[in-house]
């Protein structure tokens, strides 16, 4: 998992007994990659590890023939970024998420088993069953098996692509104080024009900003991620890629904007993504704009409007994000702003309950069942079954992005907890309403 070097891919095969089968399909994947692109075992070493990620020819070539079954997630994003493929293509669909999708995984298989030795007649009735199944869930009448055949190399960088990554690579080099003298003797004169590449003038190989991020420091894995996926062409340039975001914050918002689930707990303010524009400036002016890494409230502004506006949706569709927040009543009491701007942002809470994709829930004042012992945070879930959880806890001056297995389920306990034991849908509109009515008696309304 992201965050933990240590962290091994589990394969659907080592679950169901169908080991030698899930083993084969990523060797062969990655030895099909080797092949299309034309490395060697000992070139892609080489690379990894003097990217920071220190693995053997004799390693590479026992991945390659199935021998060695259990790299890390760092190994296999490294290897993806050096064959210019997806971890996702790499691992195929053998990737499992966590233990809840390998339960499903072992559930299906004891099906199969138990179909073992029926009849022709008694075997059609049940593909009928679950055929009828699958329609009912949403799914496809049969799963479509993932191609094995390698995607094209990615296209070479456009020019605001290559002019994002230019600016976002400046500023890491500068804030770990190093020169481009410093860079260049570091990673061999000659590997990369600095320069050139910091300029938006050529792009690098995604291999040589993989050494870059080692060499400025750059370890956790959801930011290197960030900066790579840009590298590789995965992505577009956006709003969050300003030199003026801190790489921390851009990674938090280009998490937000692939996650299918966001969940947040918020016991000081109300939630950024449903607050009123007036609300919001009163947040940060009283939180203060640095929080953002901003230097005016202004600028601080402008990047909440813009996470609003990359995820707003009516939630309607079936690939609609889905947002479930948990806030304290002490939220709603606060008076950061005046009576009547208050009145305005509880207005919207009561639109936001209203939408079927959010799920707002109130941790009462008087008489909590739970509170946790934790200041504001944020759980994402993607929609890549290979991409575990990503939790986010936020700091006074910065965010701290939590990927290790245990430490994020902490995080999802204590949210299921404060999901169980606060106000229902029908109950946070009573609570919502309450505070209305006090607020428009305020004002004599």
């Amino acid at each position: 998992m992201a965050g933990d070097s240590t962290a091994r891919v589990p394969y659907a095969g080592e679950i169901t007994g169908g080991r030698r089968c899930a083993v084969a399909n990523f060797a062969e994947r990655l030895d099909l990659a080797l092949t299309k692109r034309g490395f060697t075992g000992a070139q892609v070493a080489s690379a990894l590890t003097e990217a920071g990620i220190p693995i053997t020819r004799a390693y590479v070539s026992q991945l390659r023939t199935g021998k060695q079954t259990n790299p890390t997630l760092q190994v296999l994003r490294a290897l993806a970024s050096c064959l210019q493929v997806s971890v996702g293509w790499l691992v195929g669909d053998d990737y499992l998420e966590s233990g809840a999708v390998e339960d499903l995984q072992l559930r299906a298989a004891g099906v199969g088993l138990a179909a073992s030795g029926l009849s022709e007649g008694s075997l059609s009735v049940l593909r009928g069953v679950v055929e009828l199944a699958r329609r009912a869930e949403g799914l496809p009448d049969e799963p479509e098996p993932a191609g094995a055949d390698i995607p094209e190399a990615a296209a070479p960088l456009s020019g605001p692509q290559r002019r994002a990554l230019g600016k976002r690579l400046h500023g890491l080099r500068l804030a770990a104080e190093l020169s481009v003298e410093q860079v260049e003797t570091a990673i061999g004169r000659g590997a990369a024009a600095i320069p050139a590449i910091e300029e938006g003038r050529i792009a690098p190989a995604p291999i040589t900003v993989e050494r870059l991020l080692t060499l400025y420091g750059i370890a956790a894995p959801p930011v290197r991620d960030y900066v790579l996926a840009l590298a590789r062409g995965e992505r577009a340039a956006a709003w969050y890629d300003a030199q003026s975001v801190p790489v921390w914050l851009a990674t938090s918002y280009a998490l937000e904007q692939r996650a299918t689930v966001i969940r947040t707990y918020q016991p000081q303010f109300v939630p950024p993504l449903l607050q009123t524009e007036e609300y919001a400036r009163a947040a940060i002016t009283a939180a203060g704009p640095a929080t953002l890494g901003q230097q005016t409230v202004d600028e601080a502004l402008a990047l909440v409007l813009a996470r609003q506006e990359a995820v707003a949706g009516d939630g309607a569709g079936d690939g609609a994000l889905v947002v479930w927040a948990v806030i304290d009543e002490s939220v709603l009491a606060r008076s950061i702003v005046g009576p009547h701007v208050q009145l305005r942002q509880v207005d919207r809470l009561i639109e936001h309950a209203k939408r079927p994709n959010v799920s707002l829930h109130v941790v009462p004042m008087e008489d909590p069942a739970y509170v946790p012992r934790t200041g504001p945070f944020t759980l994402w879930r993607f929609a890549e079954a290979f991409e575990p959880d990503i939790a986010c806890a936020h700091g006074i001056d910065s965010d701290e992005l939590v990927t290790d297995t245990a430490a994020v389920e902490a995080y999802h306990q204590a949210f299921t907890k404060l999901s169980v034991t606060t106000t229902t849908r029908e109950e946070t509109f009573e609570v919502l309403n309450f505070h209305r009515e006090r607020l428009s008696r305020s004002l004599g309304k």
